[in-house]
């Protein structure tokens, strides 16, 4: 049944007028609970015309208390009983289906407006929060008994802004197999005559501030639960997705600002965007030390470039000494390292390095057979010194050679090579170079 906002009348014959005010009617049972002076169904009892399908219930328990506490419970509750409304009093709104005079009855509406459990400290304590939760729970527990099935719906009005908002009136009527099916803002100025008043303590009689508020309204419903689980999964998804959305918009702000680096050009920070970042603009220029730092840290950055250049050229003379089976040297890349390679080749008879050293290897070994030209053990070759052996040519022994091979060498090295034509002496010469650039132990 879609709510009407303002005060209407619907004729259903001359004998019957329904009469609409915002979410009630003249033809529905409308019993409220926690009234303070009974100026809520005054009102609905006035624009109605009559209260005969009005039951007004309050926790004081006569109308005596009510009449003490406010000023003007006493008109109002003589117009309630002129126009025909049952009056109850001393009733908990906790205990709705226990009272003898409303447990065999069913109602279109239950109202509760702004259901307190009393002032006993500040609102956002905890331990009263519960306590309001405890009254709201206890009243749509007894009003899901008494509220008709099909068409009857459970009004609470109730502020919407912190504190109010954590006492999740949609949870507990979950609990109690009530479904919300609608929240409309809740307009003083639609109930005239009405006072909303504080009703405990000292100030009962006082009003309170509204502010925001709505009318929860609850329908019998077997899928509750499952209704306000779903909800609630629902409401997780958004704010997931409203917290990535916030994320992504602030990555998006971050990654537009530029970067600043520390360079000697880089203290100019008129063109950042960012109010943070110009309130901490540099109005003076460098100082000398931080001129000195600048500059040293651009001659170690250069000199670094300059180091990685060197190893990026010298890297490839690592692997030289390899074997022409693990590392096929490609003399066609650098001249130097081409000329490297035929100095290390021609030292070794124009054979890689492995199979020179497996060659001599093989001739170690053979200790125990003559030399096939002088006749010696390979073992006593092995104990002359380095001089002697280093000194033998074409198979003549050291003694041999200084006698006779001395003169003739003497004598011949001041005449050029038959085949080179290099002197004997610069020959000489050359040798010993070679073992001053490349020694035995590089071999």
């Amino acid at each position: 049944m879609a709510p009407i906002t303002e005060l209407s009348i619907r004729d259903h014959g001359d004998d019957n007028d329904e009469v609409w005010i915002t979410h009630y009617s003249s033809n529905h049972q409308i019993l409220l609970v926690g009234e303070g002076d009974f100026s809520f169904s005054c009102s609905l009892a006035t624009r109605f015309g009559s209260a005969s399908n009005i039951v007004a219930s309050s926790l004081d328990s006569n109308a005596d208390d009510v009449v003490r506490k406010y000023k003007k419970a006493r008109s109002n509750l003589e117009a309630l009983k002129r126009l025909g409304a049952s009056l109850l009093h001393g009733v908990d709104a906790t205990k709705l289906h226990l009272h003898p005079h409303l447990n065999c009855r069913k109602f279109d509406r239950i109202i509760f407006n702004f259901p307190h459990a009393g002032f006993h400290g500040k609102e956002t304590d905890s331990s009263l929060i519960k306590k309001h939760r405890e009254l709201v729970f206890g009243f749509l527990h007894g009003a899901s008994h008494m509220v008709r099935a099909t068409t009857g719906e459970v009004h609470v009005s109730h502020k919407n802004k912190a504190p109010f908002s954590h006492w999740k009136l949609e949870e507990l009527a979950s609990k109690c197999s009530l479904a919300l099916t609608q929240c409309v803002v809740f307009k003083k100025s639609q109930y005239p005559g009405y006072e909303n008043k504080r009703g405990d303590g000292s100030r009962c009689d006082m009003p309170f501030l509204l502010g925001e508020c709505s009318t929860f309204k609850f329908r019998v419903s077997r899928v509750a639960k499952e209704i306000y689980a779903e909800k609630v999964k629902g409401r997780e998804m958004k704010e997931r997705e409203s917290k990535c959305s916030q994320a992504q918009k602030q990555l998006q702000v971050v990654s537009q600002r530029p970067v600043l680096t520390f360079g000697p050009l880089s203290y100019n920070l008129t063109q950042v965007p960012d109010p943070l970042v110009q309130s901490r603009q540099r109005a003076l220029p460098l100082n000398p030390r931080e001129h000195r730092c600048s500059s040293h840290i651009e001659d170690t950055i250069a000199n670094h470039a300059r180091f990685q250049e060197k190893s990026v050229q010298l890297d490839p003379l690592r692997y030289i000494g390899r074997s022409s089976h693990d590392f096929p040297f490609q003399t066609s890349h650098h001249p130097q390292e081409e000329r490297f390679f035929l100095d290390c080749s021609s030292r070794f008879g124009g054979v890689p390095l492995d199979i020179h050293i497996k060659r001599m290897q093989s001739t170690l070994t053979q200790t125990s057979f003559p030399h096939q030209y002088t006749g010696e053990s390979q073992e006593r070759y092995r104990q002359e010194p380095f001089f002697q052996r280093s000194n033998r040519f074409n198979g003549f022994s050291h003694a041999i050679y200084n006698e006779e091979g001395q003169n003739s060498m003497l004598t011949s090295a001041s005449f050029p090579h038959p085949y080179t034509g290099e002197s004997q002496e610069g020959s000489l010469t050359r040798q010993s170079m070679n073992l001053n650039l490349y020694p035995p132990r590089l071999w």
